[in-house]
C-alpha cells in the first residue's frame, strides 16, 4: 500500500512536470520557437510518459479492489518493470555520462525542477520498485532484448528524421541526441560500433538488474 500511495502522488505531479514542459513548447508559435512535436521525439519524455501511465496502472494495482484492479495487476510484474527500469537507466546515464558528463563537471542533477524529476526521480523511484516490491514474474534475457528492441528502433527512427527534417529552432537536422547523429563521427564504421557498444550495454544493464533482483528477493526471503 505505501508503493502504492507513493507511486499515486508521483504520478500526479509527474504529470505536472510533463504538462509543463509541453505547456513550453505548445505556447511558443513564434518562428524560431522548437515544434510541438518536438517535445515527444526526446526518449527522456517518451520513456517518462511510460512510467507516468505505468505508475497510474500500479496505484490501480494496489490500492484498488474488484474487476479493474484485477486487470491492473496484469501489468505488475517483474518483466514489465525490469523495461521501465532499463529505460530510466538509460536516461539517467546518456545525461550522466555523455550529453553533461560528470567527469567534465558539466553534470547538473538539478538544472531545473523538471529535470530532476524526468532524468533523477524517475529513475531511482522505478528502480526502486524493481527491486524491493514483490513483483510476479521472472525476467530472461529474452526480456531485456524484448524491451532493448524500441531503443534500436528508437535511434533507426532519429536516423530517419535527422536526415529528413530541419529543428526550425535551431536549424539545424533534427537528430534528437548528437551522440545518435552520424555526421558527428569520422565515418559510419565508427558511429555504427558505437551504438553496437550502447546496444551492449542496455543489455548487460538489463542482466545486471535481473541478477539484483534476485539478491534482493533472496535477501527478504522471497
Amino acid at each position: 500500500m505505501v508503493f502504492g500511495v507513493i507511486a499515486a502522488l508521483y504520478a500526479v505531479y509527474l504529470f505536472l512536470v510533463l504538462a509543463e514542459g509541453f505547456s513550453e513548447y505548445y505556447v511558443n508559435h513564434a518562428a524560431d520557437a522548437p515544434q510541438n512535436w518536438q517535445f515527444f521525439y526526446y526518449f527522456t519524455t517518451q520513456s517518462n510518459i511510460l512510467v507516468w501511465l505505468w505508475l497510474i496502472v500500479f496505484a490501480v494495482a494496489s490500492l484498488g479492489d474488484g474487476a479493474l484492479a484485477a486487470k491492473a495487476r496484469h501489468l505488475v510484474t517483474s518483466q514489465v518493470v525490469l523495461g521501465l527500469a532499463i529505460y530510466m537507466i538509460v536516461v539517467f546515464v546518456v545525461v550522466a555520462a555523455i550529453l553533461n558528463p560528470f567527469y567534465s563537471a558539466q553534470f547538473e542533477p538539478v538544472p531545473t525542477g523538471g529535470q530532476l524529476y524526468e532524468h533523477v526521480i524517475s529513475p531511482l523511484l522505478i528502480v526502486a520498485i524493481y527491486l524491493l516490491y514483490p513483483l510476479a514474474g521472472r525476467p530472461t534475457w529474452r526480456t531485456v532484448l524484448a524491451w532493448e528492441g524500441y531503443l534500436i528502433f528508437y535511434v533507426v527512427l532519429a536516423n530517419i528524421v535527422g536526415a529528413a527534417t530541419i529543428f526550425n529552432d535551431t536549424g539545424k537536422a533534427a537528430y534528437p541526441y548528437n551522440f545518435i547523429n552520424p555526421h558527428n563521427y569520422p565515418n559510419v564504421g565508427v558511429y555504427l560500433l558505437v551504438i553496437v557498444g550502447l546496444a551492449v550495454l542496455c543489455f548487460l544493464i538489463g542482466i545486471g538488474l535481473i541478477r539484483l533482483k534476485k539478491r534482493f528477493d533472496a535477501g527478504w526471503g522471497r
